[in-house]
């Protein structure tokens, strides 16, 4: 029995040293007595290569690369021992979430966190520690006294107890039955000693710095019972131990507890092997940094710079490993470095790993990423999750289709794009009708129209509506009836087991094991044998998770909600096993765990500040001050944040020392937001040592900075390099010229004859203006007809801008419908209780001007109680939040009668016809337009209110417009469009006056009135009447009206005394009793019709554009206005005001009421045909 220790800085030779000793004992004797080579698992491949391939080994019978677990399933099954049932890491996450569930009751400081999602995973990494430094509950228990004895803080004592009694709970659970992965070393530990084989072995512990307390113990018991123990260690000397900022500080300290140990259990220590020639480095650059990484002389202490150590500053991460991308070509073509020579170490997997996957490919770089991938979102992990969800949720959207996603519910001989198109309709159905629970089984609520809102009922369902309505049920049926019968059979579960079989059939009929080796061949044809690997782990460790969740909790009682957040936990711990599917290929792994060796060159990637040295924020479930009463104790624990930040130096040494040849530092200075990011403080150390080592600058665009850098890196690859050269050709669209290496690039394209078809496809956009093409006389028939049938809205969409109209009545684009109660169904309303109250009032002849407060409130509540449940799928009553917005709706009815019983009081005005429509097949003719060439556009619309009046045996009539938003009328936008209806309304009302009055009437003008409960704004000394009389003001309407005083007073009969009226948009003068046009909305009879005729022509002119196939994106811009503000189409559009060649149509507001008229005045002559001329419509 010796100890031995190997000692040496990195670099040194001393795992060749053992490794050579190893290869001569076995030729020397091939058979006699074992020989162990302990390694961390992340060494055990290399180590094992190494011995294999690297020393002409061909084969190891007496030597065997092991770890600590596989040394203790060897031994145990010497000893025996190993008759226990291994719970492996899900296993034991599962346990650890129903352990919380369990006993969260009994908890001081956890009950509220032992329920919350992610407070698992900290409590695993905790209770693993415990084991690790052999803390067991009645050790723990023993600490809680003792701080109560020293008055510890009430917190750490409360954490003690939870602890305490959660660790009593686990180790009860686990008896002498289960075992985890942390509990072979206690029993390797004790079985050692009868092992033969351990007896006559020499063992070699290579990898190490330090050793938890179970593996201190088990090397302790090792250097009793094996022959020799060789410990290598990465450190120049023992009194490291007393320093700790010392670099080698860790190794040291272990090294002396080992000699220490050795001394006291009366071990021969042989004396330290220390290695001192550098073989590793094959240049003085990569040399001098090992030498001099942890010099603290402030002398000055630099190297001779060479090209084997670079640094590369990158403007952002993709930069970064565009630039590494680039390097590794360089090393292999240059410096004949092979794949399988260089490693890429880094930190921040989550931020690098996705660029990885995308950039290398377009290099043709294979690589292999040691750090594992999570299995979380595999088709049938979230099938199962998505589908236990979806019951115990009640059929909610999100769960159902995170499940149809996974296209596990198709046939496995299925067209995947067919019913992936089906699925993507059903989901749209599902979000546009509110699909959830018993819906699911509505046959009511499966009908499918596309009209929403009060049409919903009276629209018959098209021949197309019904076709469409079979692809979604042909759907429905393969998620629904899988789903209905996991929960039939879920109902009846009780147990774990029951609910874990229901969950296998469930997945069993589905034949999910079929679709995911079809999968998996599908893979292999493509070449993809890492992504075809992962169906079958995924496969494999589900149904081990299963396995296990049974092992645990087979006969224990639980809910699915319990069953669900225990299999979640097990679900979450599922991780991808990395394989290297070739020999040949970039290693990328993580500087802290990696143990690589025969690395020619490595990428020390991402070096910023916060990453090297890694901040420390996150101390875990005991923060530092409370280990340190632990250590105050005597009980070692994992280390401090402190601890493990002196450790960084160590881990960015070992990181920088790995390569032999060649070294490339990098960092980037902005992250994916733009916010900028600080070098680490090691790159001014490592440019302080080599200051005339390479810099290099990378950019995503190289144009970004010619002056500064060669294009000639860029030019590495020909997938990148094309991308590159279409930056540069952008660039010559906008008058730069291309250097001669890339017209030399460009060439070369045009030249072979794979890449000239590509180069001239990606050239096409260069070339194309983003313009839209106008439509050829046949197309505009094929989608209008001759006689165009149109709306004021859809006229005013076309002047806004003629592609967005294009998009809606061309193109019939549509967002996709939610079902949620969205402005127009409010309108829908507002429109159906405002006619109901109307007419029941008419029928009961009720004035309005004498409704009272109680009348008003009993009549909006019965219109919409009577609404509501024509409302598309009755959504006023579909949730506890719908039902409150319509009490809320209710009370806008309400207050909204209350001034329109006010306004009737006041005014002579009185309604003849409510929600008249025009158009069509309907009550009123609609409005017809000539067009050129003989064409016609009949226009349609219904108009909230029609009000009369008669003055001198002279009817006179007005339009009301009822709007849920605050309106007024912008007679610039009259002008340009913009805002046609209510004048288009007056006039259909006025030619078809005769409809309602036996004479042909005037116009009166246009009244928009809000819709809304208007909230006062705090006043000193304001009663009740008061208050009502201030929410009356709100409810004044806006508009335009006839300049004539006795029709104006008609309106507001206040008006007879002069002053601003409280209900339409006038003022009269009180001496002179005047109307004053600058302080009204109003305009003369004749100027009336000028403004009728002129939105005639502006239809007309709209009608004929239609038809002619303007298509133009030219979105209006006014002011701040655009019409893209709330345009649907900016994605299929793609206007860009940065392109040079697309612009806004600027439209300049042209003044005032009286400039506008005018104006119009100007353009229009009104004559006895109603004949009129106008100007350009500035549509071009």
């Amino acid at each position: 029995m010796s100890l031995r220790i190997v000692s040496g800085r990195s670099g040194s030779g001393k795992s060749t040293l053992i490794h050579h000793e190893i290869v001569d004992i076995i030729k020397e004797q091939p058979i006699g007595a074992p020989i162990f080579l302990l390694v961390p698992d992340q060494m055990s491949f290399s180590s094992e290569y190494d011995l294999t391939h690297r020393y002409g080994v061909s084969g190891l019978i007496r030597a065997q690369v092991t770890t600590f677990k596989r040394l203790a399933w060897r031994v145990l099954q010497e000893t025996g021992g190993i008759s226990r049932q291994e719970i492996n890491g899900f296993g034991y996450r599962m346990l650890i979430k129903r352990l919380l569930e369990d006993n969260k009751e009994q908890f001081s400081l956890f009950r509220q966190a032992a329920g919350k999602r992610g407070f698992t995973d900290e409590m695993e990494t905790l209770l693993k520690e415990f084991n690790r430094y052999s803390l067991d509950s009645k050790t723990l228990e023993l600490l809680l006294s003792d701080f109560e004895g020293m008055n510890a803080p009430q917190t750490l004592r409360d954490k003690a107890h939870d602890l305490q009694l959660l660790l009593s709970a686990l180790e009860e659970r686990l008896g002498t039955t289960y075992i985890d992965s942390e509990g072979y070393f206690p029993l390797l530990t004790a079985q050692l000693k009868d092992s033969d084989i351990i007896q006559s072995a020499d063992i070699y512990i290579d990898g190490f710095t330090a050793f938890t307390t179970r593996e201190f113990e088990l090397v302790q018991e090792l250097l009793k019972v094996a022959r020799r123990v060789t410990i290598v260690l990465p450190m120049e000397s023992d009194a490291d131990a007393d320093d700790e900022q010392a670099l080698f500080y860790q190794s040291a300290r272990t090294s002396v507890r080992l000699k220490e140990l050795a001394f006291e259990e009366g071990i021969e220590v042989e004396p330290t092997v220390h290695c001192q020639t550098t073989f590793r480095f094959q240049n003085n650059d990569l040399k001098c940094i090992e030498e001099k990484f942890d010099s603290r002389s402030h002398e000055e202490a630099t190297c001779n710079s060479s090209d084997d150590f670079e640094v590369i500053e990158a403007v952002n991460r993709r930069a970064e490993v565009h630039a590494i991308a680039r390097k590794i070509r360089e090393f292999m073509q240059n410096d004949a470095i092979r794949y399988r020579e260089m490693a890429i170490l880094y930190r921040q997997a989550d931020v690098y790993d996705p660029l990885f996957a995308t950039i290398f490919p377009q290099y043709d770089i294979p690589v292999f990423v040691s750090q594992k991938k999570p299995m979380l979102h595999h088709p049938l992990i979230e099938l199962s999750r998505s589908a236990l969800e979806a019951i115990q949720s009640d059929w909610k959207y999100e769960p159902i289709f995170r499940a149809v996603k996974t296209d596990l519910f198709f046939p496995v001989d299925a067209d995947l794009q067919v019913w992936r198109e089906r699925a993507d309709r059903l989901e749209n159905f599902v979000i546009s009708q509110g699909i959830y629970s018993e819906r699911w089984f509505d046959e009511n609520r499966w009908l499918y129209k596309k009209y929403r809102g009060l049409e919903f009922l009276t629209k018959n369902q098209t021949d197309e509506e019904r076709a469409f309505q079979q692809e979604i049920e042909a759907a429905r049926s393969k998620v629904r009836e899988p789903l209905k019968e996991l929960e039939n059979q879920l109902a009846s579960c009780k147990t774990g087991r029951d609910i874990a079989t229901a969950l296998f059939k469930f997945i069993e009929n589905l034949e999910v094991y079929e679709k995911l080796q079809a999968l998996k061949d599908k893979e292999i044809d493509k070449g993809q044998l890492l992504a075809a690997s992962e169906h079958e782990q995924a496969w494999n460790q589900w149904v081990d998770v299963l396995d296990q969740f049974v092992m645990m909790f087979g006969e224990q009682e639980m809910t699915l909600e319990e069953a669900l957040h225990t299999l979640e936990e097990g679900f979450d711990t599922l991780e991808f096993s990395r394989i290297p599917p070739s020999l040949d290929q970039v290693t990328i792994a993580t500087a802290d765990l990696s143990r690589l060796t025969n690395m020619k060159a490595v990428f020390v990637i991402g070096m910023n500040e916060g990453v090297y040295p890694q901040r420390m924020d996150h101390e875990g479930l005991l923060s530092d001050a409370e280990r340190e009463w632990f250590m105050q104790l005597g009980m070692e624990l994992a280390p401090t944040s402190k601890t493990r930040l002196l450790e960084e130096s160590f881990i960015t040494y070992r990181a920088l020392t790995m390569a032999s040849e060649k070294l490339v530092v990098s960092y980037a200075i902005a992250d994916e937001e733009s916010k900028a990011l600080l070098p680490s403080l090691y790159v001014k150390k490592l440019q302080q040592l080599i200051p005339n080592a390479p810099f290099t600058r990378a950019l995503i665009d190289p144009t970004e900075a010619l002056s500064e850098l060669s294009n000639l890196p860029y030019i590495n690859h020909p997938n990148t390099s094309l991308a590159y050269l279409m930056m540069q050709l952008r660039q010559v669209e906008h008058g730069k010229e291309l250097t001669p290496e890339w017209r030399a690039l460009q060439a070369y394209y045009e030249e072979d004859p794979y890449w000239s078809d590509i180069l001239e496809r990606l050239m096409r956009p260069l070339k194309v203006l983003n313009k839209a093409e106008q439509l050829t006389p046949d197309i505009t028939d094929a989608l209008y007809g001759s006689t165009l049938t149109s709306s004021v809205s859809r006229i005013e969409k076309f002047y806004g801008c003629p592609f967005s109209h294009f998009s809606t009545y061309g193109l019939r684009l549509e967002e996709r419908p939610e079902y949620r109660l969205e402005t127009p169904t409010i309108g829908d309303l507002f429109h159906a209780a405002l006619k109901w109250i109307s007419e029941e009032t008419h029928e009961k002849n009720l004035k309005w001007g004498q409704l009272t407060h109680e009348q008003c409130a009993d009549l909006a509540k019965r219109a919409v109680d009577k609404i509501s449940p024509l409302l598309y799928h009755q959504i006023l009553m579909s949730t506890s939040r719908y039902r409150y917005i319509q009490r809320k709706l209710t009370l806008i009815v309400q207050r909204t009668m209350l001034s329109l019983s006010q306004h009737a009081r006041v005014s002579n005005f009185k309604p003849i016809a409510l929600e008249a429509a025009f158009g069509p097949g309907e009550p009123l003719p609609p409005l017809m337009i000539k067009l050129d060439g003989g064409k016609k556009m009949q226009m349609r619309g219904r108009i909230d209110r029609v009000d009369a009046t008669t003055i001198n045996d002279k009817p006179y009539i007005r339009v009301v417009d009822y709007k849920s938003s605050a309106k007024k009328l912008d007679l610039n936008d009259v002008y340009y469009g913009l805002s046609l209806q209510m004048l288009t309304y007056l006039d259909v009302a006025v030619e078809n006056s005769e409809a309602w009055l036996p004479l042909h009437s005037e116009a009166g003008g246009v009244l928009y009135i809000h819709v809304h409960n208007p909230m006062l704004k705090p006043h000193d000394n304001l009663d009740g009447q008061q208050a009502e009389m201030e929410r009356l003001k709100e409810f004044k309407m806006k508009g335009l009206l006839l300049d004539d005083r006795e029709t104006l007073i008609d309106m507001d009969e206040a008006l007879e005394e002069g002053g601003h009226s409280q209900v339409v948009p006038v003022y009269v003068g009180k001496k002179d009793g005047t109307v004053s046009p600058k302080m009204s909305s109003v305009i003369s009879t004749q100027d009336m019709g000028h403004l009728r005729n002129f939105v005639r022509h502006k239809h007309q002119q709209a009608g004929e554009g239609i038809l002619a196939g303007h298509t133009d994106i030219s979105p209006y811009r006014m002011k701040t206005r655009t019409a893209c503000e709330y345009c649907s189409f900016k994605s299929v559009c793609q206007f860009d005001t940065t392109d040079a060649n697309q612009h806004y149509r600027y439209l300049q507001p042209i003044g005032k009421k009286e400039d506008v008229i005018e104006q119009i005045r100007k353009e229009t002559k009104a004559d006895e045909g109603n004949s009129f001329e106008a100007g350009d419509s500035n549509l071009d």
